[in-house]
């Protein structure tokens, strides 16, 4: 059990690398002895070793390298995060917009492999990304961590258990740099969440007094560089403060088993002010 703080308020987080954890060959494997799993049972699924390190290391230095105002300092072969660019993360002329169209992030987001273990995982050869691929960064500096919310909310589709969510974590993780947190098994109580919804899309700010008034734990899944994880739009998930300089880079992806359960909407390249 850990000790975390969201918008400076603590909770309580469970920790561990054995839940809801394969290797890809395993899981991709013609051979798989392994029942394929489904996100909707689960909720949530860590897959190893996806990416090279090479391939995420490229990725983190196209990004910071677009920043040209000395927000980012590039230090002991990592970046470091000093000031944040003028206008805000994906609006106006923000360089993430620009790194969109970077062979390296391009690279990464028709992985093969991440598109052969979509497949696998919606148990479809039909599965298609939506074009709307998100970028996110966090750091010690950024304003604020991503409140508790779910997918659903955000990404409308008739059949929502033909959608997965796929997060890319661009470099480190973890208790001190930040992450993806969930709610264990919130996917399994969805109309009891649904009320719990606010005006914004958003289910709590507060995520100590959220899991004991459902008496659900926080999970934090120990992810290493390389890794994937992949979502049900059901389940709560949320990200934690950063106490780190080192900024955390990542991306998301959304995929559906067919091309009648993709959300319309996001049928345009992501912009931060798109307004979904």
């Amino acid at each position: 059990m850990e000790i975390l703080k969201a918008s400076k308020n603590k909770f309580n987080c469970l920790v561990g690398k054995d839940l809801n954890n394969i290797r890809f060959e395993d899981l991709i494997s013609k051979d798989n002895l392994f029942e394929t799993p489904s996100l909707s049972d689960l909720g949530f699924l860590v897959v190893k070793n996806v990416l090279d390190k090479k391939v995420i290391k490229s990725a983190r230095d196209a990004y910071f390298n677009l920043f040209e105002q000395g927000e980012y300092k590039e230090f002991n072969n990592d970046w470091i995060h000093l000031k944040n660019h003028k206008d805000y993360h994906g609006c106006k002329k923000h360089p993430s917009i620009t790194f969109l169209k970077k062979n390296e992030f391009l690279n990464i987001v028709n992985s093969i492999l991440i598109k052969k273990i979509s497949k696998k995982i919606l148990n479809s050869e039909n599965t298609i990304m939506s074009p709307r691929m998100i970028v996110r960064s966090f750091s010690s500096l950024s304003e604020r961590c991503t409140y508790a919310h779910r997918d659903k909310e955000y990404f409308n589709s008739f059949r929502p258990k033909n959608v997965i969510t796929c997060w890319i974590p661009l470099g480190l993780v973890g208790s001190n740099n930040g992450q993806l947190i969930y709610l264990l098994d919130s996917h399994k109580r969805e109309k009891e969440i649904d009320k719990l919804v606010n005006s914004e899309r958003i289910i709590s700010k507060d995520f100590n007094k959220l899991s004991k008034s459902l008496n659900l734990k926080w999970y934090r899944p120990l992810i290493e560089i390389g890794d994937v994880v992949f979502h049900s739009l059901e389940i709560i998930h949320a990200s934690f403060d950063s106490y780190s300089n080192i900024p955390r880079l990542s991306i998301d992806l959304r995929f559906a088993a067919s091309h009648a359960d993709l959300d319309p909407r996001w049928s345009n390249p992501w912009r931060g002010d798109d307004g979904l």
